[in-house]
């Protein structure tokens, strides 16, 4: 996560998405503690287009007017930084963890026991990185193999915007963990729906329950939802159905 990306479409996505979750008293994670894991860091001067998709304002309008004067408001005020979304009181019961991922493999360890620490008596966790989880496509199989934090930490040319394997499952075996969720960016691998399965189906090969909800808009994400129990993944399920049906244009209940 880099400041750079505050109050951008992805920003909104998030917080549409938690706030329908977390601040309803008929959602199931209602009253729950949230923790949310940014994976901060300062980027490498990369000269793109991430984190200038702004225009989305008037494309909103009207599906969560706090949400959509709240971001506009930093914005305007120029104080696009990860601290202000926190400041904003956007959730109900949650905490932000804003340490900044090191580069170097043994860093990488204090930052994770931190994180988990920080984490640890959380019902529900949420990690951001920029990419997601750390994968390796297969075109040929139209699968994902995923990669693991100590085996193929140097893989990656920016480690820092993935989350491995290894970690997800770390903050998945936490205590008083009931659910753990965990961002994907979608890339060009092959098409973005049949990622999605793929990526889903590997996720329930370790994990019971899981549910995937696309955001649509300019770049496509996901965020995979993975449940420790079988109550929580029904009534969450349903949530997310509603949520889904009722602004199907920007989400998609995969």
């Amino acid at each position: 996560m880099q400041d750079r990306y505050v109050a951008d479409v992805g920003d909104f996505g998030k917080f549409q998405l938690f706030r329908y979750l977390f601040n309803h008293d008929e959602s199931p994670l209602n009253g729950k503690e949230l923790s949310q894991i940014w994976f901060m860091h300062k980027g490498e001067g990369e000269e793109n287009n991430d984190g200038r998709h702004i225009d989305y304002f008037e494309r909103m309008l009207g599906t969560d007017e706090y949400l959509e004067h709240s971001l506009l408001d930093v914005i305007m005020r120029n104080k696009r930084e990860v601290t202000e979304l926190e400041k904003l009181k956007l959730l109900k019961n949650a905490k932000f963890f804003y340490e900044e991922v090191p580069k170097a493999l043994e860093d990488r360890y204090l930052w994770l026991n931190m994180a988990l620490t920080f984490a640890n008596k959380s019902q529900i966790v949420a990690v951001a990185p920029d990419n997601g989880m750390a994968v390796k496509c297969n075109r040929a199989e139209q699968r994902f193999d995923f990669l693991t934090l100590g085996e193929h930490y140097a893989q990656k040319v920016t480690p820092h915007k993935y989350i491995f394997a290894d970690e997800v499952s770390y903050f998945y075996r936490l205590p008083y963990l009931e659910v753990c969720i965990v961002y994907q960016h979608l890339g060009r691998c092959f098409a973005h729906n049949e990622q999605i399965v793929s990526l889903k189906s590997s996720l329930e090969k370790e994990y019971a329950h899981v549910l995937a909800v696309k955001h649509k808009p300019y770049s496509p994400r996901v965020f995979f939802f993975l449940s420790k129990s079988q109550v929580i993944h029904e009534s969450l399920a349903l949530r997310l159905e509603k949520f889904t049906s009722t602004y199907s244009e920007f989400w998609q209940l995969c």
